[in-house]
């Protein structure tokens, strides 16, 4: 099992490279981490990581396509991000140009009728698209047998919003301030989307669930966004400069060893997307964790950091890696607890709650 976390690390690290490293491009990436960090010190949003973000806007003009992947028929919604990265903010000239990100994209399953509680699932790194999200989460057996409506949210730079051949590419782009900006988007467009479904879709209550890139976003959420139903974080690599730091040492020409900026002001650079500089406002008992015990990505130290700033919640150590919790049990039956210990208006097609784990369709 170590073996297969081994070989994504040498494939994500390989495919994180964006060309080869000169002097030059060094010293630009360089620069620019120096004067993001310049930049939030000046703001004061070191000290005060919530400052940073944005307060968006309501959302409107959202657009709905039927789709259907694998079997699972869902609606595909689109709509305007509005995010704009800081007057003056590092990357914000590069960032803008990425015509692709500049819409935001979901996949819903959702029932007709009274309104119902909803679930938010944010997915990893490299995902990003239905035929992987859809059965990685189960959406179709929660949206079934636990009457969910599910949300199904497209990270920036992923799926339909990649800006190179593979869905990802450009997040853990050299100099780290693009991740600063994929994760501060998607805190933008998170919160719209929570106050729309709130607002218009009546729902009453609403909780999220994300894995690996997309477990570290909830829990940057849950710093955010108050009254969530719950917050599992899975496999969360809740340092991200850690985790890039693993995919770049299995990539002889990944230079950030060698760019000439101290780690320690990389990770205080990215300190305002930073889960654990927040306080949770989720409810302490609506927290979950779960990890494995044999992962190389997000290794037992990353969610151990995680549980602790949250609290010492309840927590599922599984003996797998990165990728195989969707066939854990002890997982999927830590899942179906949390949610149904979490919604309290669950309403199933059949009218009895019954546990929504099946095997996920291989990818």
């Amino acid at each position: 099992m170590v073996g297969v976390d081994e070989a994504l690390m040498v494939g994500l690290g390989m495919a994180s490279r964006l060309r080869f490293p000169t002097p030059g491009f060094r010293q630009r990436c360089a620069d620019e981490m120096e004067d993001a960090l310049e930049f939030y010190e000046a703001k004061g949003w070191l000290e005060n990581p919530r400052g940073y973000h944005q307060t968006p806007p309501e959302l409107d003009k959202i657009k709905f396509k039927k789709a259907t992947s694998r079997g699972v028929h869902y609606e595909h919604m689109s709509f305007d991000s509005g995010y704009v990265p800081h007057m003056g903010e590092a990357g914000r000239h590069r960032w803008l140009g990425y015509t692709p990100n500049h819409t935001a994209h979901c996949w819903v399953l959702r029932h007709s009728g009274p309104p119902r509680p909803w679930l938010i699932n944010i997915h990893g790194y490299r995902m990003g698209v239905p035929y992987m999200d859809l059965p990685f989460f189960h959406a179709k057996a929660l949206h079934e047998n636990k009457g969910l409506n599910i949300l199904q949210y497209v990270l920036p730079l992923h799926g339909p919003r990649k800006i190179g051949p593979t869905s990802g590419d450009g997040v853990l782009a050299p100099g780290y301030v693009n991740l600063i900006h994929t994760e501060a988007q998607a805190m933008f467009e998170l919160r719209r989307i929570i106050n729309w479904l709130r607002k218009e879709e009546g729902a009453p209550e609403v909780g999220v669930h994300g894995i690996s890139l997309g477990g570290y976003t909830t829990a940057m959420l849950s710093g955010l966004e108050g009254g969530l139903a719950c917050a599992i974080a899975g496999v969360p690599a809740v340092n991200l400069v850690r985790a890039a730091r693993r995919l770049g040492q299995r990539n002889l020409l990944y230079f950030m060893d060698n760019i000439g900026m101290p780690w320690d002001d990389i990770e205080k650079m990215t300190k305002v997307i930073s889960p654990t500089a927040l306080k949770p406002k989720v409810a302490a008992k609506r927290r979950y964790i779960y990890a494995g015990l044999l992962d190389r990505l997000a290794r037992p130290e990353d969610p151990i950091d995680l549980w602790e700033h949250w609290g010492r919640p309840k927590i599922e150590w599984y003996h797998g890696n990165h990728i195989t919790f969707p066939w854990e049990k002890t997982v999927n039956t830590f899942i179906d607890e949390a949610l149904d210990e979490s919604f309290t208006d669950l309403k199933p097609l059949s009218g009895k709650i019954k546990s929504s784990r099946k095997k996920p369709v291989s990818t």
